[in-house]
C-alpha cells in the first residue's frame, strides 16, 4: 500500500472519530474512539476524543492538548481570553513572551509565528467546534512541517471536514466571569454531486476573572468557511478564517506578591485620577488583533502510487498593543530639537500648569508613592501645587503582517520505497510602529487624542523563506527505515521608514539537516522505534528591531533530538513509552538596556540587543496509556519526566572565568536547571459513556519549577510550588426522530474543580508569573436541525 493511501486513510479515520465525539458520544461501546499515535519512527501523539469534552466550547483550542505527555498549556483564564499571558512548554522548549521554540500549523499551513508581536497561535484560526484533531510531534518535527520555530517539536491543528449531510447547528454557552458565546454553523451537505462545505460564526465575550467592575475581558468575533470538491483524480480543499478580537491582558506578578495576595494581579478597575496608580488600570492593557488566513489545496493523484499536493495560502494580520504610561515624553531629534517623528525621549514629565507647560517637583520634596513601585517625587502629586494637572500617555504599538506562500509535496511508491519530496516558500512583510497619544484629561479617564504627539519608530521587516525536504521510507519486512534531509534558506531585511534606509540583508540559512529512524514491528500489537533529527529555528526579524544587536555574530538556533520508544495497541489497551535526549545550541535571548526605571520601561523602543547564550541539554521519559476498563469506562494516563540544564554560563552576566560582571545580577551557569521547566507532569482521567449520558473527571499534576537566581554567593533561586488541577465534565446528548431538531446536546464543564490557587506560566525570565485561573464553570446547549 502506498504512503499516500495510508496517510489519507489515517487522517480520515481520526478526523471522523474526533468530529463525531466533539458533539457527543451516543454509543454505549467506546472501543472505536481510542486514538493512538501514528506509526512513525519518532514520538508523536494525537488528542483523544475525551480531551475535547474536557474543555468548554468557550475555551481556546490550545487547551485540548494539555493532557498529552510532555506538554504544559497555561493561559490567563480558563477560556484562553488573553494571548499576552499564554505560555506553552514541551520537553523544555517554550512559547512565551520571550521565546518561540515550538512550531505550529493549521491543516499543515504555517501560522506565521507564535509570538505576541504580530504572531498568531492556533486559537486565532479555529473554533473548538471546527477542530477535528491535533497532531503533536514531540521533540522531532514532521519533516514536511512548515515552521521556522520547530526546535522542540510541532503542533498541527486539523480542521473538521464538511459533512455529506445538510444540517444547521446552533450553540449557546454561558459561564462564570460573564462568559457568553453564540455559535452557528451551516453544513451544505453534498451539492453539485461532488462538493461539501460549511460556514460558521461565533461571538464570544468574557470578563477578566481578577477584580470587579470596569475590568475588561475578551470580545471576539470569528468566522470560518471550508469546502471540499472531488473531481475524479483531483481533490480541491479551500478554507478561510477571520478572527477579530479585543483582549484586556492579565499581569504577571512575583512570588512574594502572590504570597501576599494570590487573587490579584495588581491591575486595577477603578480610575483614581492619579496617573502613577492608573498606569495599572486594567482596561489600558489591551491586545487588539485581526487575522485572516485562506488557503486552497490541490491534491492530485497522478497514478495509483503517486500523488502531488500544492497549497497556496495568504495570511493578513493587523493589530495593536496598548499601555498607559503615567507621563508625557519630550521627544527630540538628533540635533536636540523637538520632534514628533523618530528621535529619542529627552525626558518625561507627569504634571503641567493650566497652560500645558511641564512642571518640576517642588525643590526639596522627596516624597514618593510606593505602589505599584516607587514613583519618586516626579510622579507624586504631593510634590506639586494643588492646581497642577496630571498628564498621561496612551502608548500604542501597531502590528501588521502580510504573508503569501505555498507548500508542495510529491509522494511516490517505488517498490519498497515510499518517497516524499517537497518545498515551502513564503514571502512576509511585517510592519511595526509605536506612537504615543496624550490622554485628554487624566483626572477623568483614559480617553485619548487620536492624533499621536510622537511616533517613536516605524519599521518594515521583509523575510523570504524557502525550505526543501526529501524523505525515503524503506520497508524491509518487519523493519521500516526512514532517511531524510531538509534545508531552510531564510533572508531578512529591515526598512527604517524614518531614516529611509535598508539594513544589510541577513542570511539565516540552515545547514542540510539530516534525520533518520527505524521502526520495528515486533508483533501485531507492538512496535519499537528510534530516531535522530536535526532541528532548526531561523533568526527572527525581531532581532533586527534592536539597534545594539551585533547581527554578524548571531547564529540561528539548532537542536539535535534522539528518541527511543515502544508503542503497544490491542483491543483494549494502547500505550507508548519514549526516552529522549536533546541538545539545544545557540539559544538567542534579549538583553535589555541598562535602566534605572523602577517598574515598566515604557520608552525602551528599539534599544537593547539579542545575543546567543549557549545551549541546553534535555533528557527525559514520556509515558501514556489509554485503557478500556469496560465498554462504558475508559481510563487515560500520561507521565513525563524532563530534566533540562544549561550547558554554559550566561555570557551577558559572567566573564570567561565565570566571574560576575560589574553591575550584573546572578544568572544561569553550566549545569543549572532551566528556568520554569517542570521536571514532573502527571495526568490521569476517567471517562464514562452510557447511552445518551457522558461523564469525565481529569486530574493533572505539574511539579515544582525553579525561577531566577536571587543570590550569587548561595546560588539560591525562586521556587514555584507544584500543583494539581481537577476538571469535571458532564454531558447529555439525545437524537430526535421527529420535529424541527435532529439532536440536542447539553455540556457542563468545570475547570479547576477544587479552586486550587497556583502560579501558572511565566514570562521566561523566572521572576514573574501569571496567576492560575480559579474554578470556572460553563454550560453549553447545542441544537442541530
Amino acid at each position: 500500500m502506498s504512503t499516500v493511501t495510508k496517510k489519507t486513510k489515517l487522517s480520515l479515520v481520526v478526523a471522523t472519530l474526533l468530529a463525531t465525539s466533539a458533539n457527543a458520544n451516543t454509543n454505549n461501546e467506546i472501543e472505536e474512539i481510542t486514538v493512538v499515535a501514528k506509526p512513525t519512527s519518532y514520538a508523536n501523539n494525537v488528542i483523544e476524543p475525551a480531551m475535547l469534552e474536557q474543555q468548554s466550547s468557550v475555551s481556546s483550542v490550545l487547551a485540548v492538548i494539555d493532557n498529552l505527555p510532555g506538554i504544559s498549556i497555561n493561559e490567563g483564564d480558563a477560556f484562553g481570553g488573553d494571548d499576552w499571558s499564554t505560555t506553552i512548554t514541551m520537553r523544555g522548549f517554550s512559547i512565551d513572551g520571550n521565546q518561540q521554540q515550538l512550531g505550529m500549523t493549521i491543516d499543515g499551513i504555517p501560522n506565521g509565528g507564535s509570538n505576541y508581536g504580530g504572531g498568531a497561535k492556533a486559537n486565532r484560526y479555529l473554533d473548538s467546534e471546527n477542530l477535528a484533531t491535533v497532531e503533536v510531534g514531540q521533540g522531532t518535527s514532521d519533516i514536511a512541517s512548515a515552521s521556522l520555530e520547530a526546535l522542540g517539536g510541532t503542533f498541527n491543528f486539523v480542521s473538521a471536514q464538511p459533512s455529506a449531510e445538510q444540517s444547521t447547528t446552533f450553540a449557546y454557552t454561558t459561564g462564570d466571569h460573564n462568559a457568553s458565546r453564540y455559535f452557528v454553523k451551516h453544513e451544505t451537505g453534498t451539492v453539485f454531486d461532488n462538493t461539501q462545505a460549511y460556514i460558521s460564526y461565533s461571538q464570544t465575550d468574557t470578563s477578566r476573572w481578577v477584580g470587579d467592575g470596569s475590568n475588561g475581558g475578551k470580545d471576539n468575533q470569528h468566522i470560518e468557511a471550508k469546502f471540499v470538491s472531488d473531481f475524479s483524480d483531483l481533490t480541491v480543499t479551500g478554507r478561510v478564517s477571520y478572527d477579530d478580537v479585543h483582549e484586556i491582558n492579565y499581569n504577571s506578578i512575583s512570588i512574594s506578591e502572590f504570597e501576599q495576595n494570590p487573587d490579584w494581579d495588581r491591575l486595577t478597575w477603578n480610575w483614581t485620577g492619579v496617573p502613577h496608580f492608573d498606569q495599572m488600570f486594567a482596561e489600558g492593557w489591551g491586545t487588539l488583533r485581526e487575522n485572516t488566513l485562506a488557503y486552497v489545496k490541490f491534491d492530485y493523484a497522478l497514478s495509483a502510487t503517486s500523488n502531488l499536493s500544492l497549497s497556496p495560502y495568504y495570511h493578513k494580520n493587523s493589530g495593536r498593543g496598548d499601555w498607559i504610561p503615567p507621563y508625557l515624553t519630550s521627544p527630540v531629534d538628533g540635533d536636540g530639537n523637538p520632534t514628533t517623528i523618530g528621535g529619542e525621549n529627552a525626558g518625561s514629565y507627569g504634571f503641567t500648569d493650566s497652560d500645558g507647560n511641564p512642571l518640576a517637583p517642588a525643590a526639596g520634596c522627596t516624597a514618593s508613592l510606593e505602589w505599584p513601585w516607587s514613583s519618586g517625587p516626579g510622579l507624586n502629586p504631593a510634590c506639586y501645587p494643588d492646581d497642577a494637572i496630571p498628564v498621561m500617555s496612551y502608548r500604542h504599538t501597531h502590528y501588521k503582517k502580510d504573508r503569501l506562500g505555498m507548500t508542495g509535496e510529491y509522494q511516490v511508491t517505488l517498490g519498497n520505497h515510499d518517497i516524499e519530496a517537497g518545498f515551502w516558500f513564503e514571502q512576509t512583510d511585517r510592519d511595526e510602529s509605536r506612537d504615543w497619544h496624550k490622554v485628554i484629561d487624566a483626572r477623568i479617564y483614559h480617553h485619548f487624542d487620536h492624533t499621536p504627539y510622537w511616533t517613536q519608530y516605524k519599521n518594515t521587516f521583509e523575510t523570504d523563506t524557502f525550505k526543501w525536504y526529501v524523505q525515503d521510507s524503506i520497508s524491509l519486512g518487519d523493519f521500516t527505515l526512514n532517511l531524510g534531509a531538509k534545508q531552510y534558506l531564510v533572508e531578512l531585511q529591515r526598512y527604517n521608514h524614518f531614516e529611509d534606509e535598508y539594513s544589510d540583508k541577513i542570511d539565516s540559512d540552515s545547514d542540510v539537516l539530516f534525520s533518520g529512524g527505524v521502526l520495528y514491528q515486533l508483533s501485531a500489537s507492538t512496535e519499537l522505534f528510534t530516531s535522530y533529527s536535526e532541528n532548526f529555528a531561523a533568526i527572527k526579524d525581531g532581532v533586527l528591531e534592536r539597534d545594539s544587536s551585533t547581527l554578524t555574530e548571531i547564529e540561528p538556533e539548532t537542536a539535535e533530538n534522539i528518541d527511543l520508544g515502544v508503542r503497544y495497541s490491542d483491543d483494549r489497551l494502547s500505550l507508548t513509552a519514549t526516552a529522549y535526549s536533546i541538545e539545544f545550541d545557540n539559544r538567542i535571548t534579549f538583553i535589555a538596556p541598562g535602566s534605572d526605571t523602577d517598574g515598566i520601561d515604557y520608552t525602551i523602543g528599539t534599544n537593547g540587543s539579542y545575543i546567543n547564550v549557549g545551549g541546553i541539554e534535555s533528557t527525559g521519559v514520556e509515558l501514556s496509556a489509554s485503557y478500556m476498563l469496560t465498554e462504558k469506562w475508559n481510563l487515560y494516563t500520561s507521565y513525563t519526566y524532563n530534566n533540562s540544564e544549561y550547558q554554559s554560563n550566561d555570557p551577558s552576566t559572567y566573564n570567561s572565568d565565570g566571574e560576575l560582571l560589574e553591575d550584573a545580577s546572578a544568572s544561569f551557569k553550566a549545569g543549572d536547571e532551566v528556568i520554569d521547566s517542570a521536571q514532573d507532569l502527571f495526568v490521569v482521567s476517567a471517562d464514562y459513556y452510557s447511552g445518551d449520558f457522558r461523564f469525565g473527571l481529569s486530574a493533572k499534576y505539574t511539579g515544582e519549577r525553579l525561577g531566577a537566581w536571587t543570590d550569587e554567593q548561595t546560588r539560591s533561586r525562586n521556587e514555584v510550588d507544584g500543583y494539581t488541577l481537577v476538571d469535571l465534565n458532564i454531558g447529555y446528548n439525545t437524537s430526535l426522530d421527529s420535529g424541527v431538531f435532529q439532536s440536542i446536546d447539553l455540556a457542563f464543564v468545570v475547570n479547576n474543580l477544587f479552586d486550587k490557587s497556583y502560579l501558572a506560566g511565566g514570562i521566561g525570565n523566572g521572576s514573574t508569573y501569571f496567576i492560575g485561573a480559579p474554578r470556572t464553570a460553563a454550560l453549553t446547549l447545542t441544537a442541530q436541525f
